[in-house]
Order: C-alpha cells, then structure tokens, then sequence
C-alpha cells in the first residue's frame, strides 16, 4: 500500500485542466491562458488550482446560486453554482456551443452585456436554458410594438415572407390574433413566441429608408432595425423557455421553432440553428406531423399544419445537409409522410381541402423547394465522396436541375420575363435561382479546372463553361435583390445567405478567369461583374458578417486578375489553382461565419507580390 507521504504528493500534484475547463468538461491545452478559455473570453478566470484546499476556497468564494423560480427550475436541474464572472458562466452560451459544437448564437454573455441587443433589465438568455427572474405577462406584453405597428407588420409578414417558408396558416394565425387582442392578458405563451418571431422576422425585412414603422412606432430604440429585430426574438424566446417547451410543447410551440431557425439560418448561419432542429424535429415526431394519415378528430385545418411544419422541418435539414454534406437526411425523406398540399390558405377549411390549384399558390415557393432540396440532398450525397460523381452522373444531375427551372419559369415568369405587375413572383423566381446556380457549382466544380492535379482526366470543357455562367448567374441575382427597387423588401437576404451563394458564384468565377489554359472567350463582361459585386460587398460590410470576411479576400483575387500589377512566383498559376480549388471545395458556402475563410489570413500574399503603385 502506498504510504501517507506518497498519498499527500498525489493529492497535491498539479490538476491536469484549468477550473473553467475542469468545471465545464473541455479539454485543457494547459496553457497560461489556455486556448479553451481564449475562445471563450474569460482568459481571466483560467487558473490552475492545486491541492484540496485550493479547491475548497474557490468554491467558498463562489456567491449563493441565483435564486430560479419553480417553472424554471426544470430546465436547468443539477446546475452548477452560478458566478457572477462576466463570460464563465457554467450556462453561459460558450459552455453550450462547446456541448453543442454547433451554436445556437453568435455572441457570447460578453458581448450580450456591451450591446443594447441584451433583454432590459438583469435578465440574460441562455436559449433555451433560461435563467433569470420569471417575468409576468404583462412585462412580455410591454415588449410587442404599438398595434397599428404590430398590424402593420403582419401584413407585411403574409403578403411578401410567408410564401419563402409557409409554415402558418394565415385565417388560423388571424383568428388567434384576433382573440388575443381582444384579452390580451389570457395569451398561450407558444402563440406569443410565434407572434414574436414573426415581427421580428418582419422587422428584418424593412429598410432604414422606411419612414412608415418610424410613424407607427415613434420611439427611438425602433429606429434601428437590427437592434428591434433581437429584442423581439429574445421576447420570443423568453416566452418558450417560460412555457417549458422541452416538456410543454403544441402545434404553436413547433411552428415558433421553425420560423426562428428559419431566421436565425439566413441573418446569422445554418450552423446557428442546429440544436433547435434537433429539438423541432423531436418535437413534430412527438406531434405525429409526419404520419401519412389523417388522425381522428383531428380537422383537417391542423393536419395542414402538422404537414406543413414537416415540410419545414425537411427544408431546413436540408440546408444542414448541403453545408455539412456528412450530414445524410435521406432516412427523413424516406419517412411515410404526406406533403401539404399546394393551395392557398382560403382553400384550407376545417372540413375539407380544395383541390391543387393550376396557377401560383401560397405554398408554390415551399413545394418548389421541397422538390429542389430533396435533390440538393441527393446531390450532397454524390459530391461527398468524389468517387459516386462521374461524368454520367453529372449529366443526368445537370438535367434533373434544369427540370426544376422550367417549371419555376412556367409557374413565375410572364411570357419568359420577370413579371412587371408581381414583384414578388420575380423575387420568388429569383430565389429559387439562387438554389439552383449554387447546385450547378457543387456538381460541376470538379470537372471545370483543366489543370487540376488531383483530377486531370475530369476536365470538361461543358463544366467550365456551366461555372462561369452560373457565377455570373449568383452575381446578378444578388445585384437585383440589392439594388431593384421593386424587390427591396426582400433586402434583408443579402445580409446572410443569399450573400453567401453570390460569394459562392464570385470564388467560382474567379478561380475559371485565373485559369489561363482553357477555351479562348471574351471575358470582360464577367470581369465586370465582378469588380461590381466586390463594390456591392464592400458597401455590405456594416450588416453582413460574412461579406465583411469576405471582401478582403475577394480584393485579392481581383488584384491577381490584373497581371499589370500582381508578380506571380508561379507564372501559370497552376500552384495557386490548385490551392484555391482545395479551398473552394473546402468551404461551407451556406455558413456565413465558417472558419474555413481565415484559411487566407496566411496565404493573402504568399503566391505573388503587389507591385508600389
């Protein structure tokens, strides 16, 4: 037996982790700071305790656990004692995303406090494991704009948003709104939570330059748009950690989840919305959404809406599937479910379902994706493993996407043009185009480059042609929704996704323009393109993350397009191509804050030189 000498050695040695790590569960790097720690912005708290007693006067100088009312106190059971550190916290949303490896926010407890997007008061989210005092209805009340503003706002929502992500059915939502406003003190908090999603959705789709939300909502916090769409989610999501969603859940409950991942997906990253898919998911299983029966006594209003929020859940893991193409949801579309069917809302009755109708329907844009994504998820399938895409499969992939075009151009398109009396129809075309080009790029990106050393034998001349127009596609699309006046409500996609399809088609051009070797074409008009989409990403930077880690990037390429001034160490590119189509086929495109851009932090100047101007 080992004496009491050695016994004492053991009980003093150094601890292997730092105590924000050891409590936390991460692995230490044992570092001073560590990098754990760094990443998560609390370097001060990084200590390495030693002994017992150490141990023991940390925890004594800890404060009392903060005081949890009953309702909350089942979402955060066995919680550990809660500092008042200003980024340790054991729930604090860097102790989450390190559980979760996919986060659900984009800003720690750090930067919650320093901007005016933190709720009012002492109150911190911690989605969806809320801490902090239960606020009364009427302190979430207070919270809504005026009702004009409010009303304003809904119209907004149906007429021009619902249709990219119809998940509501609008009589349904307006006779709930109705009885609200009418005893606004006896509201479902789920309900609540959907009404704050969507105007904060709203919100977001409204430009500074629109004097009317001003008018119905005077005052001075309303004035920025960005700052009045996060207080309206956090309201939102206050509502369900205090209706204990995770246990307590309804039809409301997963429509609410859907139109916020939804949101969250587009302003700030699919990877954000990750955990809430898991649970939405889980949730519309519990809700029987995915049955391909009707259940009794069950009107058919709420199988619609069952159905409906199945078909969200579907689009929004597919979008999980093009960025993460590990990620195979095969197994979900595979499922016996019934798709809603394509009407509009009036067609919905509690008793029946009209019949599909011919013309363009509320849920057009939503069955069209639902189409599109399934294949996207075949298609991820393929370009995952490089050895199920060969030129044969690519041909009939090709075909299978210019399919799906010509149905959205019969459907949305007036005698082969964008139509001048429906703005929306051509913003739901181009939409839809988005998708489509971004496809053309994964499928053809590996037989576009005639010097490829990992693939020579790949190169088709057809692939780099479909490349160059499909780049030049995503640039143009992302022109008309930043500067078409008739298409400005749909603004607000430029500043995540859609920026991150254009950005997609820039990199994509780019790297076929420096690929000197292949067919003689003019190319001054695609250079033109895209000089003007780096001014467009330039002047994005204050809304967009990622045209601000993009523009510098994109900078340098344009510089190497102009041999005048770039020395190349390698004079036909071939080294650098080939490092830049690793790259390319390296990113997540749909993750706007993908770490995989800082890969050119290194490389900005390593393959050639600018000249002094």
């Amino acid at each position: 037996m080992a004496s009491n000498e050695e016994k004492a050695h053991r009980r003093a040695r150094k601890k292997y982790s730092c105590e924000p790590c050891r409590r936390s569960k991460l692995r230490c790097d044992r570092q001073d700071p560590c990098s754990s720690c760094k990443n998560r912005a609390c370097e001060d708290d990084c200590a390495y305790n030693i002994g017992k007693t150490a141990h023991v006067v940390a925890s004594r100088s800890s404060p009392r656990p903060a005081e949890i009312t009953p309702h909350s106190s089942d979402m955060v059971a066995a919680a550990a004692p809660i500092t008042t550190a200003p980024a340790c916290h054991d729930f604090s949303n860097a102790r989450w995303d390190a559980v979760f490896e996919r986060p659900i926010q984009n800003m720690d407890h750090a930067q919650l406090e320093q901007t005016d997007l933190a709720p009012q008061g002492n109150i911190h989210l911690f989605f969806p494991f809320y801490i902090g005092p239960r606020l009364a209805r009427n302190d979430l009340l207070s919270k809504l704009p005026p009702w004009d503003c409010c009303e304003y706002l809904i119209t907004q929502y149906f007429t021009l948003l619902s249709p990219l992500f119809h998940v509501l059915h609008g009589p349904t939502f307006e006779h709930q709104y109705c009885t609200f406003r009418n005893n606004p003190s006896n509201v479902d908090l789920s309900w609540l939570a959907v009404f704050f999603f969507l105007l904060s959705m709203a919100v977001r789709s409204i430009e500074g330059d629109d004097v009317l939300l001003a008018k119905l909502w005077p005052e001075p916090h309303a004035q920025d748009a960005t700052v009045l769409s996060y207080q309206l989610r956090t309201a939102g999501m206050i509502c369900l950690a205090q209706d204990n969603f995770l246990n307590n859940h309804s039809i409301s409950t997963l429509e609410a989840l859907l139109i916020l991942i939804f949101t969250i997906s587009h302003d700030e990253g699919v990877d954000k919305g990750w955990v809430l898919l898991g649970m939405a998911l889980n949730i519309g299983i519990a809700l029987q959404c995915n049955v391909d029966y009707k259940p009794p006594d069950v009107t058919c209003i709420e199988v619609e809406r069952r159905r409906r929020c199945w078909a969200g859940i579907l689009l929004l893991h597919t979008y999980q599937a093009i960025m993460f193409r590990d990620v195979d949801i095969a197994w979900l579309t595979k499922l016996p479910a019934v798709m809603p069917a394509n009407v509009n809302d009036k067609d919905v009755q509690e008793h029946v379902v009209g019949r599909p109708s011919s013309q363009p329907t509320q849920m057009s844009v939503m069955i069209f994706k639902l189409r599109l994504f399934q294949l996207s998820n075949r298609i991820c399938s393929r370009i995952s493993n490089p050895t199920q895409l060969d030129e044969t499969t690519l041909v009939l992939l090709d075909a299978e996407i210019a399919a799906e075009q010509e149905k959205w151009d019969t459907t949305f398109l007036s005698q082969g043009r964008p139509s001048l009396l429906d703005a929306s129809s051509n913003a739901y075309w181009s939409i839809l185009q988005l998708y489509a080009h971004h496809l053309y790029l994964l499928i053809h990106r590996p037989f576009c480059r005639s010097n490829s050393n990992s693939s020579p034998s790949k190169y088709r001349p057809e692939s780099k042609t479909r490349c160059i127009r499909s780049g030049a596609a995503l640039l143009d699309f992302h022109r008309q929704l930043c500067e078409d006046q008739r298409l400005r409500h749909y603004r607000w996609l430029v500043y995540g996704m859609t920026s991150s399809y254009a950005l997609h088609g820039a990199v994509a051009l780019a790297s076929c323009l420096l690929d000197r070797t292949g067919e003689n074409f003019d190319c001054s008009p695609y250079r033109a393109a895209f000089d003007a989409a780096i001014l467009r990403v330039e002047k994005l930077q204050d809304r967009s993350p990622i045209c601000k880690k993009a523009y510098p990037i994109l900078r340098h390429f344009q510089t190497m397009l102009s041999p005048d001034i770039f020395l190349w160490s390698d004079p036909a590119g071939y080294e650098f191509g080939n490092t830049m189509d690793d790259w390319i086929d390296s990113v997540k495109w749909l993750n706007p804050g993908s770490d995989v851009w800082n890969y050119w932090d290194d490389i900005l100047n390593v393959d050639g030189a600018l000249n002094p101007p």
